[in-house]
């Protein structure tokens, strides 16, 4: 690196600082390149941090290792069936060829340790050629220790993702929290947690056990530092440098100063999408999606910077993608201080005695559908214009077991019923009255539902019979996802159509590099993670359809600009 004044030189640029980021970083260090990564946020690890952690690479050589076959036919029997006319694209052959190449080099040469999510079915199991389990990855939990002087650095989880800011590990440990005062085990392992992370608070100021994407990004952040990369926060891309046609560089401001940071080989983009750029969220999304009318998870400075750069030196967003957004069911959960955070309703839905219903009190899927099926069900309903939502509703029996969204059962509920997040009531009647439905609607679709859910059956929606609603379930109720709602009180609580990143997003190559309306590639300029159009072309084949196809694509990018000098290639 070379700085003087208000200059600088390295040979890679990468903007944005989430997993997809890091790793396009990490590979180019790797390579023998200089880096700079820049974040506009205080804090690095973008929307990784917050979420899962997962990540689908399907015929992964660790699954492999645990005695799971993949072989390649199956694979693309089954995204051949998931994607139908967009099956076939140069983009996703280079995901399926360089995905388990990336698990390979962040395992083998950066030293991630990432675990195979064995019983994690794909999200459309009775297609032909799905798997039951194995294509997703998810990484070990790590002390944040590893981090050393940099871990006030790393994003802190939300308070409404975690439980009084601890992360629970979306595997094992999740399900120790489910069978908290049902199971001994159970109990003294959250027991044994909890005193840990209050232990952590005392000596630390914050939890050192890492998890989920926390953990990812946090082992990836070592490793950049590590290998001798540079990483700014609090330090946005405002514009591209061009020369001669050419993407060579940009403007960072660092310390309210701005500097000319030349990249020799490439800019690579990743900041992260833009699920909080309002105007083009709504102009994009087909469901009402302005401020207030949806929610995402990713952090507020996702608000397409990389769309706006990239189509600032001739890129373009691809709108034509099957879903512009990959969807979750989010709920609004207030704040002391007059702000709110954000629930994920990713695995709630699917226990058994609980049902979703409309504003006009009737069901309108199976609750046990994957979150981003579930959202794409409900906003194919619009209600004359007003905000895409869902009540999720169950009964004292089901809410003493599995809480409801951010209201757990082993914690008083009576600030989130003050607020009117949670809504409870004696009948099913009166929560109707409470929620604003229609009580004899309601009551209506209660009792249908409860004629054949005591023989754990849902003839209207099919709930109970899907591999991948079982994996969402009760394993140990009669069935998973099905029992009636039958014991008062009952609860509610609205969910809002939402977001965990976007599907659509810059058109590039197979190569990751940034394309115009024409196909040919802008010389020096790059683009993965929700940066980047989906690979799967709006759909969501399994866990971690995101963050999977973020990090084979930032190693592609980086293995490719590491070769040339991001030379123009045609499509």
């Amino acid at each position: 690196m070379h700085k003087i004044n208000n200059q600088a030189e390295y040979d890679v640029l990468v903007i944005g600082s989430g997993a997809g980021g890091f790793s396009a970083a990490i590979t180019a260090l790797d390579e023998g390149l200089s880096v700079l990564m820049v974040e506009k946020d205080v804090c690095f690890g973008g929307t990784t941090s917050r979420s899962g952690g997962y990540i689908w690479i399907p015929g992964n050589r660790l699954a492999e290792k645990e005695g799971i076959k993949d072989d390649a036919n199956s694979i693309r029997t089954y995204l051949r069936n998931e994607l139908g006319d967009s099956y076939g694209s140069a983009l996703l052959s280079q995901y399926l060829k360089s995905g388990p190449e990336m698990v390979d080099f962040f395992v083998n040469k950066v030293g991630v340790e990432f675990m195979v999510a064995t019983q994690m079915p794909d999200y459309h199991p009775d297609l032909p050629g799905s798997s039951q389990g194995g294509r997703s990855l998810h990484v070990k939990p790590t002390s944040a220790s590893i981090l050393g002087d940099e871990l006030p650095r790393l994003r802190p989880l939300p308070r409404e993702l975690s439980l009084f800011g601890m992360g629970i590990s979306s595997g094992s440990d999740l399900s120790h929290f489910y069978r908290f005062g049902r199971s001994v085990r159970s109990t003294v392992r959250v027991i044994t947690l909890l005193a840990k992370y209050g232990l952590d608070l005392l000596r630390f100021g914050r939890g050192q056990h890492l998890v989920n994407g926390n953990a990812l990004i946090a082992r990836l952040a070592r490793a950049l530092f590590d290998k001798g990369g540079s990483l700014w926060t609090s330090s946005p891309a405002t514009e591209l440098l061009m020369e001669g046609g050419r993407v060579a560089g940009a403007v960072v401001v660092k310390n309210g100063q701005p500097i000319h940071v030349r990249a020799k080989k490439g800019v690579v983009l990743a900041s992260g999408g833009f699920s909080h750029d309002v105007n083009r969220r709504s102009a994009i999304y087909k469901h009402p999606a302005r401020s207030g009318e949806h929610l995402s998870l990713t952090t507020p400075g996702n608000e397409g910077d990389g769309a706006r750069l990239a189509e600032s030196a001739g890129g373009h967003v691809d709108t034509g993608v099957t879903n512009a957004g990959a969807w979750m069911p989010i709920s609004k959960v207030p704040r002391p201080d007059g702000t709110w955070g954000p629930f994920l309703h990713s695995v709630n839905q699917g226990k058994p005695g609980m049902i979703a219903v409309l504003r006009n009190g009737e069901r309108f899927a199976d609750e046990s559908l994957s979150y981003h099926d579930f959202v794409e069900k409900l906003i194919s309903m619009p209600e004359a214009g007003r905000p895409a939502g869902a009540y999720l509703i169950c009964d004292h029996k089901a809410f003493s077991k599995y809480g409801l969204g951010y209201a757990k059962p082993f914690l008083s509920t009576k600030k989130l019923e003050a607020s009117g997040y949670l809504i409870t009531a004696s009948t099913v009647t009166e929560l109707a009255t409470k929620a604003h439905i229609d009580p004899d609607v309601l009551a209506n679709t209660v009792s249908t539902y409860n004629i054949s859910a005591r023989d754990g059956l849902d003839p209207a929606f099919g709930k109970g019979k899907s591999a991948y609603g079982h994996f969402l379930g009760d394993l140990t109720a009669p069935n998973p996802n099905v029992a009636p709602l039958e014991q008062a009180p009952f609860y509610a609580v609205w969910m809002y159509a939402g977001d965990i990143g976007n599907f659509a997003g810059i058109k590039t190559s197979e190569n990751a590099q940034v394309v115009r309306e024409d196909g040919v590639a802008i010389e020096g300029l790059f683009a993965v993670g929700n940066d980047m159009s989906s690979v799967f072309n709006g759909r969501y084949p399994g866990g971690g359809s995101l963050i999977g196809p973020a990090m084979t694509f930032g190693y592609v990018a980086a293995k490719f600009l590491s070769r040339t000098d991001g030379a123009v290639s045609a499509q």
